[in-house]
């Protein structure tokens, strides 16, 4: 697997569509790419994160474990996919004999104890969507001194579901209601913070890659939260 040169520097990739002209692939050179969900099936990312429990059914499926690096909410080989409220497996039991197989040659890391390592005391961040555990997982194990978010919309600019992956499988179709942003925006922010000045020894600086350059009302108070188009992101790459 290729492995980005610059540790210090992490890409994390959001599955909004202001990134769908970007060549993923120019940013293997600058610094470890971190992204989620459907973008297993179309980038090979240094690090795929993934939440949703249909996502994970879908990509053990596949061969991409084998050979890539993954974190996944709450797996573990007794347990790969989490029980429904009468305490059944939410998946038929065919698969659960290939997604149970301790001596399957496919790795994931339980994200959700990497986070509780991290902050013991906390059960919030466990809970975040993909996209924002993406983000804290990258800062945990990275440790980078700075992080470009890509693709982290928020925001639908026509009142539709915005996402690179829509109207696939696993995903709402391209008529369907813009998921809200409330909790992204939230989960983002404490993010920020966990790693902001006077939280954490380790200080990192986000830069939220936006056309716009947009920065949400809630974040604005915080120091190292910075908006930035794509060509500002590139003059900083290549300066």
């Amino acid at each position: 697997m290729r492995r980005a040169r610059a540790n210090k520097r992490v890409f994390a990739l959001g599955n909004g569509e202001s990134r769908k002209d970007l060549n993923l692939s120019k940013l293997y050179e600058f610094g470890i790419i971190y992204g989620c969900n459907g973008l297993y099936r179309d980038f090979q990312a240094d690090v795929l994160v993934v939440v949703d429990p249909a996502m994970k059914e879908e990509i053990w499926e596949t061969d991409y474990l084998l050979e890539n690096k993954a974190y996944f909410k709450d797996w573990t080989s007794e347990s790969p996919i989490p029980r429904n409220e009468w305490g059944f497996k939410a998946t038929p039991a065919h698969l659960f004999l290939r997604l149970g197989a301790d001596d399957s040659p496919k790795r994931v890391i339980n994200s959700t104890e990497v986070i509780k390592e991290k902050f013991p005391d906390d059960s919030i961040r466990t809970g975040y969507a993909s996209g924002p555990v993406s983000v804290l997982i990258a800062c945990i194990e990275e440790k980078p001194d700075e992080v470009y978010l890509i693709g982290h919309d928020l925001y639908s600019k026509n009142d539709k579901f915005n996402n690179i992956y829509k109207d696939t499988k696993n995903y709402m179709g391209s008529l369907s209601d813009p998921t809200p942003p409330d909790n992204w925006i939230l989960q983002l922010k404490r993010t920020f913070d966990d790693f902001g000045v006077g939280h954490n020894k380790h200080l990192v600086q986000f830069y939220h890659v936006n056309p716009l350059k947009e920065k949400h009302e809630e974040w604005k108070h915080l120091a190292n939260i910075h908006p930035i188009t794509y060509d500002e992101m590139w003059k900083r790459l290549n300066r």
